[in-house]
């Protein structure tokens, strides 16, 4: 019973000695710089157009001239009648311009020096007593700079539709017995056509115009993450 008892333990003895003794780290110490330099020029732009449009206008014709009665040295005594003035034609209706919708979109996302750091403590070596992180970042420069410009436009103006117009009368006939001549049987000069009606205006009709933009802009951004 002795001689086991003393087997056993020189037994434990030696798994005790094979087992690896761990020491603590009473302290630890952790630098990190970081320095961004750089920039970025954006332009995000959106249009959309429906305007610029035009729509002419009708004009109508211009009447003939009435005939004239002419007579040299002679005697106009029968009644004749000069000629009457043509009507003015009408105008027709003008032009139709319809559109249809105009749509942009437009987006931009900027990123600029941006650090992502972590620090992981990962050692099987025991206790650790003190750690010490000096994190400095340094963006103090005039280089670091994001120009970004984002615009939309919707636009449907800057339209013109012109009106219509009626054409010009034409003048009536002239008498005309020239010098030493008698007009005694009741002559008549022609009256002036009618002028014409002026049609319907030129017609615009435009859809909706929209414009949507968008953009995301990220300057100098640092995170750190320590895991222990």
């Amino acid at each position: 019973m002795q001689k086991k008892l003393i087997a056993v333990g020189t037994a434990l003895a030696m798994f005790a000695t094979a087992t690896p003794a761990f020491a603590a780290v009473n302290s630890s110490s952790v630098t990190i710089l970081v320095t961004n330099r750089g920039s970025i020029t954006n332009v995000t732009q959106a249009d959309s157009h429906t305007g610029l449009n035009t729509a002419l206008g009708s004009l109508g014709g211009t009447g003939g001239l009435g005939g004239d009665v002419t007579s040299s040295g002679s005697e106009n005594n029968g009644g004749a009648s000069a000629g009457n003035g043509g009507n003015g034609g009408n105008g027709g209706a003008g032009g139709l311009i319809t559109t249809g919708d105009a749509s942009a979109e437009a987006g931009s996302e900027n990123g600029l020096n941006g650090t992502d750091l972590e620090v992981a403590f990962d050692c099987e070596c025991g206790d650790l007593n003190s750690v010490t992180i000096d994190a400095e970042v340094d963006n103090d420069d005039p280089s670091n700079n994001i120009d970004n410009t984002t615009q939309a436009r919707g636009r449907t103006g800057d339209n013109t539709a012109l009106g219509s117009a009626g054409g010009n009368a034409g003048n009536g006939g002239e008498v005309d017995g020239g010098p030493g001549s008698e007009n005694n049987g009741g002559a008549s000069a022609g009256t002036g056509g009618a002028g014409g009606s002026g049609g319907l205006g030129g017609e615009i009709h435009t859809g909706a115009a929209s414009s949507t933009s968008g953009s995301i802009n990220l300057l100098n951004t640092t995170f750190v993450r320590v895991r222990m």
